[in-house]
């Protein structure tokens, strides 16, 4: 352990964070009137600096996908982070500034989290996702000390489904990046049950499980998530056609693309979804990859985010080296010895393929339950996002269709689904809290950035700004409010407004930043 001399008080401006050195260790220095907090320099998730971020309201919110931590304890208060930041004790001699750190001192170490002990209770999450997964460890940071159990039929488990159509398809070396290793997950008592629920009796508090003796459960949490869309046209069972959703989804795609070995491959993407895109971007660098897009619109996410920037979409995956076909419906695949050669529609020829992704969306996960579905499929949940009818019943993430300052929506995106995970925990517990978030999301790599969307806006009236330059942002405006804000190279003015519709929703427009 050493205390190190890191700077002068009159260096730091109030509220304004700082990189700095103590010894080997890049720290972060934040200046609170006349105390300073020293953190981890770095935020969990990404590694991102968090120099880069801002200060409010005693927290430190990264600049990128906005984890934000407590200045005072390091402690994670906002994800898509799952660690804390370490704090370093700081001492003031006069103006100097002194940090003591411990060597070999973790940044990013776990939360403080409970282990089974004398409590009775018995709870059980079906989903190992980003919902089901932040809530088991949200249950024991909270002090759950019963029997917690995990159901999932998926092989990983927990890790990082942001990465399968970025990173993991273009990289030379590719890996699943778990989000806790199976000694971490015993040290925290979280029971690992692997199976497929069928089933569920909400008067006798038991799951069904496929092949397996029913579990009885005490509170029980739906976290099944969503499952990729698939084409029922003729060829759709071709060899050769894949759907991106599970991490076994992304191996069998990447082996099928491996088998190449750099020798030409055409890959026909059907869908110009947000996993399309991703996919069509990160394949387009490979060695012999020839990638075709194929929408039934002419540009894509023109329906969600405007025909500016479905354009702009497009100009840039076309200078990427991805081709489009637009205006098409796909009846069918072609094939030749049980393998897919091209993708068929009526609108034009054949688009020849020898690998296919379909992006085509997803569906909520919901089939096996014995109760009222919304029209998309989801299941309605009160505030504290219990399932009426089924006590002790909750249901997060891309399944639950939750109450929120921007009306009742399901969102299929994973710090939202996080959200609802850790809230659906705290309730669990006996909490009465509901949704007061503000609903993120981020996409598509760019060279200035990621492409990222605060907020909810459903019949926008009007898509204010502009898509031009390298960095832009768009107000989405519904009856007289901003709902939402799309934008690349977000700026601080940006991202203050987004966090100042926390328990709000949309704000008046003389609220926003110019874009």
């Amino acid at each position: 352990m050493g205390e190190y001399h890191v700077g002068s008080l009159d260096d730091l401006e109030d509220g304004k964070p700082i990189e700095a050195t103590a010894g080997e260790t890049d720290i972060l220095l934040v200046r609170e009137g006349e105390a300073v907090h020293a953190v981890a320099a770095t935020c969990p998730h990404r590694g991102v600096p968090l120099s880069k971020g801002y200060v409010q309201d005693g927290r430190i919110v990264c600049a990128v996908h906005r984890a934000a931590f407590e200045l005072s304890t390091g402690a994670l208060v906002d994800p898509p982070a799952c660690e804390d930041i370490a704090r370093y004790p700081v001492r003031l001699d006069g103006r100097a500034i002194h940090v003591t750190v411990a060597e070999g001192a973790e940044p990013h170490p776990l939360p403080a989290m409970a282990r089974k002990g004398d409590d009775a209770r018995r709870f059980v999450i079906v989903g190992s996702g980003a919902a089901g997964w932040f809530a088991a460890e949200t249950l024991r940071r909270e002090g759950f000390a019963g029997r917690l159990s995990v159901v999932t039929d998926d092989r990983e488990t927990p890790y990082d489904r942001t990465d399968l159509s970025k990173s993991y398809l273009g990289a030379e070396n590719p890996s699943i990046r778990p989000l806790r290793d199976p000694g971490a997950i015993a040290a925290h008592d979280i029971e690992i049950v692997r199976g497929r629920a069928t089933g569920l009796d909400p008067d006798a508090r038991t799951l069904t499980l496929e092949g397996a003796e029913p579990l009885a459960y005490d509170a029980l949490l739906l976290a099944t998530g969503s499952e990729a869309r698939t084409l029922d046209v003729p060829g759709a069972d071709l060899e050769g056609i894949h759907t991106l959703r599970t991490a076994a989804d992304a191996e069998g795609l990447r082996a099928a693309l491996d088998g190449f070995g750099g020798k030409p491959c055409r890959v026909a993407i059907v869908g110009g979804g947000f996993i399309g895109l991703e996919a069509a971007a990160s394949l387009s660098g490979r060695e012999g990859m020839a990638v075709t897009v194929i929408l039934n619109g002419d540009r894509p996410l023109a329906s969600l985010f405007g025909d500016a920037f479905g354009e702009r979409l497009l100009a840039e995956h076309r200078e990427a080296g991805v081709a489009f076909e637009t205006g098409r419906t796909v009846n069918g695949f072609d094939g030749e010895d049980g393998r897919v050669r091209a993708v068929l529609s009526e609108e034009g020829p054949p688009v020849e393929a020898d690998i296919v992704i379909v992006g085509i969306g997803a569906a909520p996960r919901t089939g096996w339950l014995p109760f009222e579905r919304e029209e998309d499929g989801g299941i309605a949940v009160d505030a504290r996002l219990a399932v009426p009818g089924a006590p002790d019943v909750y249901a997060a993430g891309d399944i639950a269709t939750v109450p929120t300052p921007w009306g009742a929506v399901r969102i299929e995106h994973w710090r939202f689904a996080q959200e609802t995970g850790a809230l659906a925990a705290r309730n669990m517990l006996g909490g009465q809290g509901g949704y007061d978030g503000v609903p993120f999301f981020w996409s598509m790599q760019h060279p200035k950035g990621s492409y990222t969307y605060t907020g909810h806006a459903g019949d926008w009236d009007e898509a204010a700004g502009s898509v031009e330059g390298d960095t832009f942002a768009l107000s989405y405006v519904e009856d007289g409010k901003v709902s939402a804000f799309l934008a690349l190279g977000l700026d601080d003015a940006f991202t203050r407004a987004g966090v100042a519709m926390a328990g709000r929703g949309p704000i008046p427009k003389d609220e926003a930043p110019a874009g």
